[in-house]
């Protein structure tokens, strides 16, 4: 057995126990688990053990034994999640039993099961990260994750100048092009506000270049979609944000990029105005989508559940019945497979994470606190990278979407409680200034 999975394994193992003490820990090592998937790259068995679940276990126990906290368990955002939770398994339910959805019955549990993990996972962590050193952990260990995919990508860029698509790990919900640009995309504000708050010169640096070189990673997984996200992103970034010395050098070295660096294939493929655009891929998406628009109008309460798109049905639904692929947009995914209902929880919750972004920076102008203004920035950016390149791509269930829903919702809950804190100690002083203010100059003295 090689020496490098030797070391994962010993690794893996040796953090159980410690997941149990300490479940934060545990968080941690999800959250490595599930964005890095460092399992994929080691031979078959280690790959094949349910690592997931043997980490989930014992954090669930060691929070039970060791926290017992509530953080921000009670706030808008974990509600809903629990709601959404609540109606995808009641649209299992019904998918399971419906004659028109019982031949893909098996399929939609094992995947109500994992989106069922991924949800647990969420609640738990808005119950354990309950300090803004912990949330600032959190958001570093995951961008972490992709900064190191794409620093091992970098080099290969250089060398094939980016003639090849980039990937993911195998097995992995960012094995495919599109997904992993998707998650850059998340990933790059991050970097860029992590480089403003860090207080060590040296991370700093590191964080900006982290964000310098993910847009090229971004350009080279070939995806449209990513690319709409990237544009998006950027833009509003630039607009809104006051670092725009910092930024728009950034965004010369992207254009810098996709106009003398790219390959001819990369150009022609991302060339709107070229005779062939809508391409088959793009004919593909047109398809899912008029099928998704078809099927929610005989089933517009609960859809079709979990995994919906099938011969069968296309066939059934789609303008091309032939022409069988997956919804290809996060929201015409959830329109097939949980209805109108299911589309209008989870944008409730996208709605309910931007309005506590926008009560975060209120309450931070007026606390004259930057650190919780940059922390929002960073979440409400990495939010539209998700939802700009969702348009394009079938990942309404990416534990990425859900774990920075749960940092918002941990955000407001740090915030608020820092703020009051600071306005109790304040009206403190001023209680102690004006009794002083009051008394005799004799009194004073004694």
């Amino acid at each position: 057995m090689p020496l490098r999975q030797i070391l994962l394994l010993v690794l893996l193992l040796g953090s159980l126990p410690v997941c149990f003490v300490r479940p934060f820990y545990g968080i941690l090592v999800w959250d490595v688990l599930a964005f890095l998937n460092p399992q994929s790259f080691t031979w078959a068995a280690v790959d094949a053990f349910p690592w997931a679940l043997a980490v989930a276990i014992p954090t669930i126990a060691g929070y039970f034994f060791f926290e017992k906290t509530t953080g921000a368990s009670r706030t808008r955002e974990c509600y809903l999640i629990l709601a959404l939770w609540l109606w995808f398994t009641i649209t299992t339910g019904l998918s399971i039993n419906d004659p028109t959805f019982m031949h893909h019955a098996a399929e939609t549990v094992v995947q109500w099961k994992f989106v069922s993990k991924v949800l647990v996972m969420t609640v738990l962590s808005l119950c354990i990260v309950n300090s803004f050193e912990r949330l600032r952990i959190l958001i570093m260990v995951m961008s972490g994750c992709f900064g190191l995919y794409v620093l091992k990508d970098l080099p290969f860029i250089i060398r094939t100048h980016g003639a090849f698509r980039l990937y993911g790990p195998d097995h992995s919900m960012i094995a495919d092009n599109n997904d992993f640009g998707l998650a850059l995309n998340m990933t790059l504000p991050i970097f860029f506000f992590l480089g403003q708050t860090e207080t060590k010169r040296w991370v700093r640096c590191g964080y900006f270049f982290l964000g310098v070189i993910t847009i090229p990673a971004i350009f080279f997984t070939y995806s449209r979609g990513a690319l709409v996200g990237l544009i998006l992103v950027m833009t509003l970034m630039l607009l809104r944000s006051k670092q725009r010395f910092i930024l728009a050098p950034v965004i010369v070295l992207a254009v810098v990029v996709a106009l003398v660096f790219a390959p001819q294939a990369w150009k022609e493929r991302m060339d709107p105005t070229r005779p062939d655009a809508v391409d088959l891929s793009a004919q593909e998406r047109l398809n899912s989508w008029a099928f998704s628009r078809a099927l929610a109008a005989d089933y517009p309460i609960a859809g079709g559940g979990f995994e919906t798109f099938t011969p069968e049905l296309f066939i059934r639904y789609a303008p091309h019945g032939y022409d069988i692929h997956g919804p290809h947009s996060v929201y015409f995914q959830l329109l097939a497979e949980h209805g109108f209902v299911g589309l209008g929880l989870y944008l409730t919750l996208v709605l309910s994470c931007f309005i506590t972004v926008f009560q975060l920076l209120r309450g931070a102008r007026r606390n004259r606190d930057p650190l919780i203004a940059n922390y929002a920035h960073l979440l409400r950016y990495s939010l539209l990278g998700f939802l700009s390149s969702g348009l394009f791509l079938g990942r309404a269930y990416f534990d990425y979407f859900f774990a920075i829903a749960a940092c918002i919702a941990v955000l407001k809950t740090v915030a608020y409680q820092k703020w009051s804190t600071q306005a109790a100690y304040a009206e403190e002083d001023d209680d102690e200034r004006a009794g002083l203010a009051g008394m005799e100059p004799t009194e004073v003295i004694s």
